[in-house]
């Protein structure tokens, strides 16, 4: 169904008849498959090279028709239906390259082969962390609830990676291949650094903060304007807007400790931020699902650090500062007056 849909999309945009919700899915799509990227712009290519328009578009279909050499597969038939629009025929076009695609990857489909072109997933639960090495030596640090996605080998000119949830990047310096981490919202370019990307499904914001180094930040839905980080810097992005500030520091026990790095170092802190904010947070720290019963209590704001306490033992603390009571069923937590 991925294929076909695949198919339809490109060519409606190679068509120049591709709507905006269509262009974002086709987005989606691509970056969920580094085979049909490749395709992608192998067939952008094609179409860049020939002007097709309305009066031609029969020829250029013709010449690149020719340029697909499909292996001949046993039970592999394509059906020639009458096209109504150019993008239809162009879509022909690209449904004999899925075939090939098809034919050449059957046995990293079937088989589960190492393939560079196949992206591995890695999960954490709840309450997890994860370190990965990539391929170039670059190093992953996955907090919990988190989601990445990486090929075996890097191919490419640019070394891309696919994150949902909150990871710590040590990447090797490659000038020639930039390293690029994209989320739903941005994408984050570095050559060589340290930083920190977060960006939860779930959450209203995504951020990156640059421990060392030097990383780009563009915005997907807005690639012409680009934003640098330098050492300390955090980048974030709230409903659209774009914002750049300074690390936050907590004054605990001595030594002031970074906020948005204190996970690598297992605790918990957060500095005025909202009770919904901190079960978000406590949900995936403890793995236990939070909800109010009364939604004005997710308005109040406290301060915390917490290395190994349990969630019953953070919750109690915060009963110290604010007015509130809770219950406790299974794995869910109940907040209440």
């Amino acid at each position: 169904m991925t294929d076909q849909r695949f198919t339809e999309l490109l060519g409606k945009q190679l068509a120049g008849e591709i709507s905006p919700d269509e262009s974002v899915e086709l987005k989606s799509i691509l970056a969920g498959s580094a085979s049909l990227r490749m395709e992608y712009d192998r067939l952008q290519s094609y179409f860049d090279t020939e002007t097709a328009d309305n009066e031609n578009i029969d020829q250029v279909f013709s010449r690149i028709k020719a340029q697909i050499t499909v292996p001949v597969e046993p039970g592999l038939t394509v059906v020639k239906n009458k096209p109504h629009s150019i993008w239809l025929k162009i879509a022909a076009v690209v449904a004999i390259v899925i075939a090939g695609v098809l034919v050449y990857n059957r046995e990293a489909i079937f088989f589960n082969k190492k393939d560079p072109l196949v992206l591995t997933q890695v999960l954490t639960k709840a309450t997890e962390v994860k370190t990965i090495v990539l391929a170039d030596g670059s190093t992953v640090k996955m907090n919990s609830g988190s989601r990445l996605k990486y090929p075996g080998h890097f191919t490419a000119d640019t070394r891309d990676v696919y994150l949902a949830g909150e990871a710590f990047f040590d990447v090797k310096k490659d000038h020639k291949h930039p390293f690029v981490v994209h989320t739903e919202q941005l994408a984050v370019k570095v050559l060589g650094t340290t930083f920190d990307v977060k960006a939860y499904p779930n959450d209203t914001f995504t951020e990156t903060t640059l421990i060392r180094g030097k990383v780009s930040v563009s915005i997907k839905n807005n690639t012409a304007q680009t934003f640098i980080l330098k050492p300390n810097d955090k980048f974030t992005l709230t409903d659209g807007k774009a914002n750049i500030s300074q690390l936050t520091l907590f004054n605990g026990a001595g030594a002031d400790k970074v906020i948005e790095t204190a996970w690598l170092n297992h605790e918990l802190i957060f500095k005025n931020n909202r009770f919904d904010e901190i079960a978000k947070l406590f949900e995936r720290w403890y793995g236990f699902n939070i909800a109010f019963k009364e939604p004005d209590l997710k308005a109040l704001q406290f301060t915390g650090h917490f290395e190994k306490e349990s969630l019953t033992e953070a919750l109690n603390v915060l009963k110290l500062i604010e007015n509130f009571n809770y219950s406790v069923k299974g794995k869910n937590v109940y907040i209440y007056r």
